[in-house]
């Protein structure tokens, strides 16, 4: 093979090989000065090296010469690689990571020289709980016991019962429920009509309930009303 021919086949491989290593290299360089740069800053710089491409492109294509176009190349790409060796100085910013996260909050793998979080035990199952013996009824109240509360409503008016029987000698409960709805009631117990009261409850005004509590006289038959309007009245029988 001559010298001419040796010389052809060299520059048809070495070319194609040095293109390939220089644009290797700038990229390599810009992509160090985009990772050291903002997040944010980045798209911006990007833009701001892709103009600068773009018209020195043109402008080589305006210029006459070989040296212009010598000049204007070396001139972007000492740029860029200045650049990328200013970056690479600096170190990359710390770049979020969804990886990062799941592996802070436990699910991810561990970092290198960090070793494995050991895998909890699992907690012995305690045993279950004695079962408590259902709670005995209590057994149902007396008689008497049974009879210590009494209702009584008023309503227009009026009570919806006249006669009210008690328990001699014990505490008893008068529930009593106003539905005069504006109009004021109450329950009082006398001797006997016109005579000596022996319990007068609070009075209320409709509509509202109320509990009279107070203990019932000795054996007999009393009267009692409502204060307020005393022809609401009826007669109590304790025995």
């Amino acid at each position: 093979m001559t010298r001419e021919a040796r010389s052809r086949v060299l520059h048809g491989i070495g070319i194609p090989l040095a293109a390939l290593a220089f644009i290797a290299l700038l990229l390599y360089a810009f992509s160090r000065i985009l990772l050291a740069v903002p997040e944010l800053v980045a798209p911006w710089v990007s833009l701001l090296f892709a103009m600068n491409i773009l018209i020195g492109c043109t402008l080589a294509a305006l210029l006459r010469g070989p040296r212009a176009f010598a000049f204007l190349a070396g001139v972007i790409v000492v740029t860029i690689v200045a650049g990328g060796i200013a970056g690479a100085g600096a170190g990359e910013r710390p770049i979020h990571s969804l990886v990062a996260e799941e592996g802070a909050e436990g699910g991810g793998a561990p970092a290198e020289g960090e070793a494995p979080a050991e895998e909890e035990t699992p907690a012995e199952e305690e045993p279950p709980a004695e079962e408590e013996p259902p709670a005995q009824e209590e057994p149902p109240a007396e008689d008497g016991a049974a009879a210590a509360t009494v209702d009584i409503v008023a309503e227009s008016l009026a009570f919806d019962t006249q006669e009210l029987e008690l328990p001699a000698g014990e505490t008893v409960t008068i529930h009593f429920e106003n539905q005069d709805t504006g109009q004021a009631h109450n329950v009082a117990i006398y001797t006997e009509e016109g005579g000596e009261p022996i319990f007068q409850g609070e009075i209320i005004t409709g509509p509202d309930a109320i509990d009279y509590t107070f203990e019932a006289p000795e054996p007999g038959t009393y009267y009692f009303q409502c204060d307020v309007h005393p022809f609401m009245n009826g007669t109590v029988t304790v025995g």
